[in-house]
């Protein structure tokens, strides 16, 4: 994980799994948790297959890590062929840059691999190919010499694996070529137009690093060149989804896209983040950096000091989410509610004054289930709060019934259903949701209310 610049949030365990796994799986206090779990004997048998290498259990643990990075197992649908792809091509990249030889980033799956695809997994051939690509773009994006011949910078040139029974192999079909979508592995800062300050770049990229280790926030600036016939606004968001920026149950995600030449920019936040960022306005102020900044940026020596306005448009959103709690402390409305009732008794018995930072319940992360009764719920005292709606979040409401008897109003950002893998809010429909407290209520008169950040039907 340290070659990939991106912290290592998950467990390792070994585990009653037939080789190796990437699953999410509850806490004892059913939170979801990564998890990669490893059969130590296949592992030391695949290992003594490939003569004792230690690419091969690497390789085999950097596949299992991509299906995280990639959010694979977020998404339903279990393995596939297309993403058992992606995760091959991760293998590779993260393979060439610890310096392993590509015949020895591909040497595992060459090995034990099967030799017949299935509806689950492709053919070793087109496995080793997918891992290739990645190799090759890896120490393409290095500088290395002779990326494409299959020989490390540092390593002895690769030697093709023998095919038995074979005169010829079939190179599997392309995937997306190098540079055509941006490679988040490695770093949050993607220039295209190579004028950002590189030293400034990289005091970002170490403050977005901490972040993203320290908090779990990533935000991930792309300055890019061509916009690829899309708006800045629909670029961002497809990047947003193409390289899973964030946790998306809870939404602490955001892609900023800035393509000075052609005078756009725009910001996809998560849910999650843009309650951190609601009282800014980065598109407006993206733009007066391009208007201000660019015709210095486009020369021999580059933005300068510039970069720093740029990066600075976000101080006040990173402070802000630094300071934020992202952990899902309540598994139900009911056991925040008890736990804020049981502190403020505490506290009168006590006679002390009320502290903010122990005994708020507002602003927590929490996870209910419940199912959804009104997709346009009332305004009024207890419901809907009219002054929330619409404005320059665009917020929806609906109404839901937890499970545990309390009635909840849900406040729904208008992107939120693109990224949630089980589509619009349906009426009749139980989900299970993930959203921070805006507003307490009991199970007679009051609705509480969340800010809606993720949710999956049950």
């Amino acid at each position: 994980m340290e070659f990939t610049g991106l912290p290592a949030n998950f467990v390792v365990v070994s585990g009653p799994v037939d080789n190796a796994a990437a699953v999410i799986l509850l806490d004892d206090n059913r939170i979801p948790r990564r998890v990669i779990a490893f059969n130590p004997q296949f592992m030391s048998e695949a290992t003594q297959a490939v003569g004792g290498s230690k690419w091969g259990p690497i390789s085999v643990m950097a596949h299992e890590i991509a299906h995280h990075l990639s959010g694979h197992t977020i998404v339903p649908g279990g393995s596939r062929p297309d993403i058992e792809l992606e995760a091959d091509k991760f293998s590779g990249f993260v393979l060439q840059k610890m310096g392993a030889p590509l015949n020895d980033a591909t040497r595992m799956i060459l090995t034990v691999g099967s030799a017949h695809g299935s509806p689950t997994h492709p053919d070793k051939q087109s496995r080793a190919e997918a891992i290739r690509q990645g190799w090759e773009e890896s120490c393409q994006q290095n500088g290395g010499a002779k990326c494409d011949t299959g020989r490390a910078a540092a390593g002895p040139p690769a030697k093709p694996e023998p095919i038995a029974g074979t005169r010829t192999v079939a190179r599997a079909p392309a995937l997306p070529a190098p540079g055509s979508v941006p490679f988040k592995y490695g770093h949050f800062v993607n220039d295209e137009t190579g004028k950002l300050d590189p030293a400034r770049v990289k005091a970002m990229e170490a403050r977005l690093f901490s972040l993203a280790k320290n908090v779990g926030v990533e935000l991930s600036f792309l300055v890019v060149d061509d916009l690829k016939g899309l708006s800045a606004q629909d670029y961002a968001w497809a990047m947003m989804r193409q390289l899973r920026v964030g946790k998306l149950d809870v939404g602490n995600g955001a892609v900023v896209v800035v393509a000075p030449r052609q005078r756009q920019a725009a910001v996809a936040f998560g849910p999650g983040l843009a309650k951190e960022a609601e009282f800014s306005d980065p598109q407006a102020q993206l733009l007066q950096w391009v208007d201000a900044a660019w015709k210095y940026c486009d020369d021999a020596d580059g933005c300068g000091g510039w970069t720093d306005n740029l990066f600075n448009i976000f101080n006040l959103t990173l402070s802000n989410a630094s300071n934020t709690q992202w952990t899902i402390q309540y598994p139900s409305l009911g056991n925040l509610l008890r736990h804020y009732e049981k502190i403020n008794a505490q506290r009168l018995t006590a006679k002390r004054p009320f502290n903010p930072a122990t005994d708020q319940p507002l602003g927590n992360l929490i996870r209910i289930s419940g199912k959804i009764t009104d997709l346009s719920p009332p305004t009024g005292m207890g419901q809907v709060n009219s002054r929330l709606i619409g404005g320059t979040l665009g917020y929806t409401a609906v109404s839901l019934k937890t499970q545990d008897g309390y009635n909840v109003i849900l406040y729904v950002s208008p992107r939120l259903a693109g990224l949630m893998p089980g589509g619009a809010l349906r009426k009749g429909t139980t989900y299970t949701a993930v959203g921070r407290l805006q507003r307490a209520g009991d199970k007679d008169r009051q609705a509480s209310a969340l800010w809606l950040f993720s949710y999956d039907p049950l």
